[in-house]
């Protein structure tokens, strides 16, 4: 026996909470609607009513339960994170990229614009050197 009652009455309880998180009836709020593959022992252990440390894979009796929880989240796992941290890796290379061939095409505009205000301050002072009475200066 235990303080709480007879062995094993803790892991039916648990059991219990387990089908319940999988059907979308949790008892504690911060589970409700819960994805599967965020389902631990811990959480089951919560909703149980225990504290999250109850289920251990050191304890004979809890072993075929918390094979079924992490059998459920190794099916439900999100497209894997491992692919999701090189999907953002992907993005953040294409981002860096994005901004190299922007800051080029900038410079090349810089450039471009310097040159002809350059060009266009040649010109003006060419136009005031000459000596023409029929050309009026527009500023």
């Amino acid at each position: 026996m235990t303080s709480r009652g007879r062995v094993g009455e803790g892991v039916a309880v648990c059991e219990k909470a387990f089908i319940r998180l999988l059907e979308g009836g949790a008892l504690v709020p911060s589970h409700f609607g819960i994805e599967p593959y965020k389902i631990t022992a811990g959480v089951v252990s919560v909703e149980a009513g225990f504290d999250r440390g109850y289920l251990k894979k050191s304890r004979n009796s809890h072993k075929s339960l918390i094979a079924r929880i992490d059998a459920l989240r190794e099916q439900t796992k999100p497209i894997e994170r491992v692919k999701a941290g090189k999907l953002q890796i992907l993005k953040f290379s294409a981002m860096e990229n994005m901004l190299r061939i922007a800051c080029e095409q900038r410079d090349a505009v810089l450039v471009q614009n310097l040159q002809l205000w350059e060009r266009i301050s040649d010109l003006e002072l060419e136009l005031s050197q000459k000596d023409s009475s029929n050309v009026t200066r527009l500023r």
